[in-house]
């Protein structure tokens, strides 16, 4: 049927359809908040969508959990391929700490040049 109110626009557009990624799971926790960011960098930059949690937010979140620490959350159907990615990339950051060092600088840097 011909759009009456657009009669230019043809109907082949299909409606775009939101990709739904399901429940997110914990995957892994990071105990700081630079190692956090990286391995939900690693994550961004394998198409994985990533849930930063931290367990002290919310009102009672510094009472519960004084330490920092974050937990990534990752799509149910991701899981594997994101368990496999960040324990790797863990590993790597573990192995070399001054390495780790300079990806958050160069993150941050690369984050201050698209603002």
């Amino acid at each position: 049927m011909a759009n009456l109110l657009h009669p230019d626009e043809g109907e082949e557009e299909a409606d775009e359809v939101p990709s739904d990624p399901g429940d997110f799971v914990f995957v892994m926790s990071a105990e700081d908040q630079m190692e956090a960011q990286l391995l939900l960098a690693a994550c961004e930059e394998e198409g994985i969508s990533a849930i930063l949690q931290s367990p002290r937010s919310g009102p009672v979140g510094t009472i519960a959990s004084p330490v920092d620490g974050f937990n990534l959350l990752v799509p149910q159907r991701d899981l594997v391929r994101a368990r496999k990615l960040l324990e790797e990339r863990k590993a790597a950051l573990e192995a070399d700490p001054d390495g780790a060092a300079r990806a958050a600088e160069e993150e941050e840097a690369a984050g201050e040049k698209i603002s």
